[in-house]
């Protein structure tokens, strides 16, 4: 009998290979999610040393946090498709005065939204659908029992999509939320997109749109700001708060669209708030803000080099691990090769042949 999956979420190559029955609604079972069940597995099963902190890059914005007493914290959590928004509600419309944004997503789903058997705590940090998101909202709250938190408007969508009152939970400024291993304490954002977004004509109140979430764990202080802008409200943060790591918004923005801080924006953010590690997300899942990221990313570490030295840059890749403190000197993240069980004797048996050929002359 020929093995569908692996037991991790991957379909097997000699399913794959084997002729079966085939129908669309079967390919997009064993299709989507692109990578399956198997960053939910890894999440879920993977014990984070004491006095460290794991944290999984989703993809844009999303991540997944894990503490060393096993709570799972999801941050804006998205696994949805493209789609286009219109001027009548669309914050980034409004600014570039476009009739219609579309929203090309450059990244496969990487994720199962369905298959989370634990969440201690859902983080909204804006209402846009790519941070309160339908599909991962609707399939969370229907397979788990976690209570979801957030500002104003977003508490108002989480109603619109069916989460019961008792699941739903405001945030304001200076809250905090307690998840075992960790305390979360609510704190301002400065959105500049997100207060534009809905459908009035006057700008909303930061607070009651957007705010940032530091997560603070025995393996360090983690930082999420979700879609923010730079503002100088943010030199204040030093003052009260000491954050190790920081992730925020980055990508490149066409002429009369902002959306995203720039490579230069996200290095005053980290310079602003002092953080030890700051890693840029978002640059790399959507097409309206995406340039080609090696030269964006090369201009990041160049311009973080050059002014905040004393910082470290960081730059993940979808689906990659970040522990603090382990990863504190990290600047690139490398993926692992996927196999499993490499025979050495293969490869000194590989070497052996070598010794037949002579090597050439230089």
């Amino acid at each position: 009998m020929i093995q569908m999956t692996d037991g991790r979420g991957l379909v097997s190559g000699e399913y794959q290979n084997a002729n079966h029955p085939l129908t669309r609604e079967i390919w997009a079972q064993e299709c989507f999610p692109g990578w399956g069940a198997y960053l939910n597995k890894q999440i879920e099963e993977y014990e984070v040393p004491k006095g460290q902190v794991a944290m999984w890059w989703i993809t844009g914005a999303s991540w997944i946090l894990k503490t060393d007493e096993g709570a799972i914290v999801m941050i804006d959590l998205f696994t949805g498709g493209s789609g286009y928004t219109e001027r009548a509600s669309c914050g980034v419309c409004r600014q570039s005065g476009a009739d219609s944004t579309n929203w090309l997503q450059l990244d496969p789903i990487i994720v199962d939204p369905w298959s989370f058997n634990r969440i201690d705590a859902y983080l909204i940090t804006h209402v846009h659908q790519d941070h309160c998101d339908i599909y991962s909202v609707k399939a969370t709250n229907q397979t788990t029992d976690c209570p979801y938190y957030g500002p104003k408007t977003v508490i108002k969508r989480l109603e619109e999509f069916e989460v019961s009152e008792e699941r739903r939970h405001l945030v304001t400024v200076g809250d905090t939320i307690e998840v075992p291993g960790a305390k979360i304490r609510v704190l301002p954002c400065y959105d500049d997109t997100a207060i534009r977004t809905g459908g009035g004509k006057e700008l909303l109140p930061y607070e009651d749109c957007c705010v940032c979430y530091l997560i603070e764990t025995s393996g360090g202080n983690i930082l999420f700001s979700g879609d923010t802008w730079y503002n100088d409200g943010y030199a204040y943060f030093p003052d009260f708060f000491d954050i190790d790591v920081a992730t925020t918004d980055m990508g490149y923005n066409r002429p009369g669209a902002t959306d995203k801080m720039t490579p230069y924006d996200v290095v005053r953010f980290a310079d602003a708030i002092r953080c030890k590690v700051i890693i840029p997300d978002h640059y790399e899942n959507l097409a309206h803000t995406a340039w080609d990221p090696a030269l964006l990313c090369n201009q990041f570490e160049r311009i973080a080099a050059e002014m905040i030295p004393d910082i470290t840059p960081c730059l993940m890749q979808v689906g990659g691990m970040y522990q603090y403190p382990r990863d504190k000197e990290m600047r690139r993240y490398q993926r692992p090769s996927g196999s499993v069980g490499v025979d050495k004797t293969r490869v000194a048996g590989y070497m052996k042949l070598a010794e037949k050929f002579e090597p050439l002359k230089k």
